[in-house]
């Protein structure tokens, strides 16, 4: 019989799980603090240990860094009403097998012990608390989650931060690639070294070659002084290739030699440089379609793909929506210097009615328009716009005779007049780097007039 450690300074917790445990076979013990667990430990033989996060005195991250320095292969799931993306990572860096939000739902909770102690889960473990610059990028971005799914990807995170192993992100459009990529190099062991991102999408190959392998001087005309590439100049930190199924045949061979090599050639220099960074890289893209289509390497796709993440459609996780709009407006009353504290009735079964296509971004965008129009401390459902069969989209209606480059023109354009022409704020709400705003402002010709 195996036999559990329950810490909860709940009594009425305990004794809920003492039944629910005991009459799915296992031995129980209960303490109400994480000194008593501790304690106990030191004489008894234990299998699992389920810990409250939240307790007066230790708190369940402390039991779970104390209890795996002595005995780092005892699995410990932390439970807590106070969930947040940066907890859970950090409990599972620390070693922790699983991380389970109240209320508890007793189903779910065996399958979870069960599935623990077959598999006697291992974790690498760090002892540092997150940094402060970190905090405040998970803070300021939206990086919320309370479905499963996207719990369990925050749980690959805590893993998966722990190593320079290539990852790449899929998902489609405005899902959050770019941020997942920025918490898993903030959060492990890559966090001291500088994250680079490349848009693949806007730079051609000589482009991308002078920007990732730099040159030295005289390396060919017009090379008049040494450039440092991000290869070198990253170190040992993150590259994010965003689009990594833009790039052309000749530089995913080249991509997939170095990777393959874990060093490149830098024009100019006689000697190989190593490679020491970690490449994440994201799609929206199905490359598996485009192997079988020949429009992208399969060698390749198998070097990124070493861990894959595939984040959800907003559409898929709707119950994320009540607390990502939240967010968004507490993120834009400092923005537009306003007080909207309250969402009125029907605002959030409106949002929950559409299949949201733009994802996050487009809820976002949509948040933003209401509270520019809004009067006000409410959110009104009158001021949520929701395309309907006739769409309609930063002022233009969208028909069948309507190409997306006008419509991409005009919303770039109500954007870029929203944030006053903020380059950067406008580039971080279109989800496109400064380069190809750039260049979409040059090719639609658009102005401030």
């Amino acid at each position: 019989m195996k036999t559990i450690l329950v810490i909860d300074d709940d009594n009425m917790i305990l004794m809920i799980l003492k039944q629910t445990l005991t009459k799915a076979g296992y031995r129980v013990f209960t303490v109400t603090s994480g000194e008593e667990g501790i304690t106990l430990l030191a004489t008894s033989q234990v299998d699992l240990v389920l810990t409250d996060y939240m307790m007066p005195g230790m708190s369940g991250i402390e039991v779970l860094s104390i209890i795996k320095q002595n005995q780092p292969l005892l699995p410990i799931i932390i439970l807590t009403g106070h969930g947040d993306v940066a907890l859970t990572i950090k409990a599972i860096q620390l070693g922790a097998v699983d991380f389970i939000e109240k209320p508890i739902h007793s189903k779910e909770l065996i399958e979870v012990i069960k599935r623990t102690l077959e598999i006697s889960e291992q974790n690498l473990s760090v002892s540092q608390p997150f940094t402060r610059d970190t905090r405040k990028m998970i803070e300021e971005n939206s990086l919320i989650g309370k479905v499963p799914v996207m719990r369990e990807i925050f749980k690959n995170i805590g893993r998966i931060s722990l190593n320079r192993i290539n990852v790449l992100i899929t998902g489609e459009t405005g899902t959050g690639k770019e941020l997942i990529a920025k918490l898993i190099h903030h959060s492990g062991i890559t966090r001291d070294f500088p994250f680079v991102t490349i848009d693949c999408s806007a730079l051609n190959d000589d482009m991308l070659q002078k920007e990732l392998f730099g040159y030295e001087k005289d390396a060919f005309p017009g090379a008049k002084e040494n450039k440092r590439g991000k290869f070198e100049s990253v170190g040992e930190g993150t590259i994010f290739l965003d689009e990594i199924s833009n790039l052309s045949d000749n530089f995913q061979v080249k991509l997939f030699r170095i990777l393959q090599d874990m060093e490149f050639e830098k024009p100019g220099n006689p000697e190989l440089l190593p490679l020491k960074a970690r490449i994440i890289a994201s799609t929206n893209k199905n490359l598996e379609q485009l192997i079988v289509d020949g429009r992208f390497r399969e060698e390749l796709y198998y070097r990124l793909k070493v861990f894959t993440i595939d984040l959800p459609p907003l559409r898929k996780r709707k119950d994320d929506i009540n607390e990502l709009t939240y967010f968004f407006i507490q993120r834009y009353n400092r923005k537009l210097q306003k007080n909207i504290n309250q969402v009125s009735e029907g605002v959030f079964e409106k949002l929950k009615n559409y299949d949201w296509p733009g994802n996050i971004r487009e809820l976002e965008n949509l948040i933003l328009q209401a509270m520019i129009v809004g009067r006000g401390s409410s959110l009104d459902k009158d001021n949520i716009t929701i395309p309907q069969n006739s769409q309609t989209m930063a002022g233009i209606s969208i028909t069948e005779l309507t190409t997306l480059d006008e419509v991409e023109k005009v919303y770039i354009k109500q954007v870029l007049t929203q944030v006053k022409w903020n380059k950067v704020e406008a580039s971080r709400v279109l989800g496109i780097s400064r380069p190809t705003l750039n260049a979409k402002i040059e090719k639609y010709g658009i102005t401030t007039n």
